[in-house]
C-alpha cells in the first residue's frame, strides 16, 4: 500500500485527529486494491468553508486525478462502506473529501 502527502509540502497535518489518520489508511487500502496510490492533498491547511471540519482536524482530502471516472464512484462507495456512518465520504470536483461526523 502506498500512502503519501502531496509533493509541494503545503499539506499541514498538525492538529489532525487520529480518526482521520485511520480514515487515510482505510482509503489507502481501497486505492491499493484498485492499483492506485493514495495521496493526501489537504488536512488542516488550505482554504475551506468557514465551518469546515478541516480546521478542527476532522477532515482530509485525497487525490483522484489518476483514477478513471468509470471506477471513481465505486472507490468512494467502498471507502464509505468501510468507514461506516460516522464518516462522510464525498466526491468533490477534484478530490475525495472525508470527514468524521458522528452526529
Amino acid at each position: 500500500m502506498s500512502l503519501s502527502i502531496k509533493e509541494n509540502g503545503n499539506v499541514n497535518i498538525l492538529g489532525l485527529q487520529s480518526c482521520m489518520f485511520f480514515a487515510f489508511i482505510v482509503a489507502g487500502e481501497v486505492y491499493h486494491e484498485h492499483g492506485f496510490n493514495c495521496v493526501l492533498t489537504s488536512a488542516t491547511d488550505s482554504e475551506h468553508g468557514k465551518h469546515s471540519h478541516h480546521f478542527k482536524g476532522y477532515a482530509i482530502d485525497i487525490r483522484i486525478r489518476d483514477i478513471p471516472s468509470e471506477i471513481l464512484n465505486k472507490i468512494v462507495e467502498e471507502i464509505q462502506f468501510r468507514l461506516q456512518k460516522q464518516y462522510q465520504v464525498i466526491l468533490e470536483g477534484n478530490h475525495i473529501h472525508i470527514e468524521f461526523d458522528p452526529e
